[in-house]
């Protein structure tokens, strides 16, 4: 694993060691988002007007930023974020999981962050403690970190807490392909009365309902741009799939499969309703849809997921055998200005339960 810097310097991760169970140090990437946000609450560092769907989306599309994560034993542990305003470098977010501390994890981390700032370029790099926390302020200084005398000034961009507001969202899209259909045994649908059916030539009305439903929550505005005729040539096109899952008789997800770009498929959306996140449905009804694509023999099957999405879309594509191809950057205007998607969500915050 390599970390890259703003200036296209590389180096080498190295794993940290005091009791023969190393901890590594790598980058941080989208599937562990989850278990970020998890042990930032555990270590007591989240507040509310630092939102980390806000802040980890916007320090990875930032060119002078990285976000360093420790793992134990395939568990995260650590992080550590650092920064850079082109004069100075500046570390951000170090946490260590309380039940892992005392083991030199923390200066671990630091020397991590010091290093790619070093390497940066940056010849010196500061932090801000708040004066109460002695403990860390403390830890520090037996890194060598001294008090500076300064006069620390701020101001809100707008309401306090909040960050001013912004009209677009920055999203990095990751294509994925499947080039052989799965070898492992098909997932046991879970305990319960399941069906799954085809919404043959279904009506506008009804397919808003699951797409609205499935996809507000992760920002999906494709479709709800179509006006009602341009809808119902996209999903009356007898080379569409969309199978709907029930549950107790009650619709708790879809799969579309659009077979026009023969002799490839692709998933055009795959989700679940809020209500059904969690309960193992997921697994069930993407592995259904991919045997089912599958059935038609294609060249390849390929699906796409993005930032906005789920926290855990990407590795669960992975999990069932889709491999990453590239990832394309982009800009969109923020559709809850428009009225797309209500203004009190935000993007990439999972749901309870998920």
């Amino acid at each position: 694993m390599t970390a890259l810097g703003p200036t296209g310097v590389g180096r080498a991760i190295r794993p940290w060691n005091r009791d023969g169970r190393p901890m590594k140090v790598t980058p941080y990437r989208e599937s562990e988002f989850a278990a970020l946000v998890a042990l930032w609450d555990a270590c007591g560092i989240s507040t509310p007007q630092n939102d980390p769907a806000r802040d980890i989306p916007f320090m990875q599309h930032a060119p002078n930023a990285i976000l360093l994560l420790g793992h134990r034993d395939g568990r995260l542990i650590g992080s550590i974020m650092a920064g850079h305003d082109g004069h100075r470098g500046w570390l951000y977010k170090l946490a260590v999981a309380p039940d892992q501390r005392g083991q030199g994890f923390g200066r671990a981390l630091v020397r991590e962050a010091e290093d790619w700032l070093a390497a940066c370029g940056l010849p010196k790099v500061n932090l801000m403690i708040r004066e109460t926390n002695t403990a860390v302020r403390d830890f520090y200084a037996t890194l060598g970190y001294a008090e500076t005398p300064r006069t620390v000034m701020g101001k809100w961009l707008g309401a306090e807490g909040e960050r001013p507001e912004k009209r677009t969202l920055d999203v990095v899209v990751t294509y994925l392909e499947m080039t052989e259909p799965p070898a492992r045994p098909p997932v046991p649908a879970p305990p319960g009365k399941r069906a799954l059916l085809r919404a043959e030539a279904p009506p506008v009305a009804f397919y808003r309902f699951l797409y609205d439903t499935v996809g507000e929550p992760w920002f999906w505005i494709d479709r709800r741009l179509l006006d009602d005729n341009a809808l119902a040539t996209e999903i009356q096109d007898p080379q569409v799939e969309i199978y709907v899952l029930y549950d107790g008789g009650t619709p708790a997800g879809f799969i579309e499969l659009d077979r026009r770009p023969a002799p490839d498929i692709a998933i055009a959306y795959f989700g679940l309703m809020p209500a059904f996140i969690g309960r193992r449905l997921g697994p069930y009804l993407l592995d259904w849809g991919v045997r089912k694509a599958w059935s038609y023999e294609p060249r390849q099957l390929t699906v796409d997921t993005c930032t906005l999405d789920h926290p855990k879309a990407l590795a669960l594509y992975q999990r069932f055998g889709f491999v990453p191809v590239r990832q394309v950057a982009k800009t969109i205007d923020d559709p809850r200005l428009s009225g797309l998607i209500p203004p009190h969500l935000e993007p990439r915050l999972p749901l309870p339960g998920s």
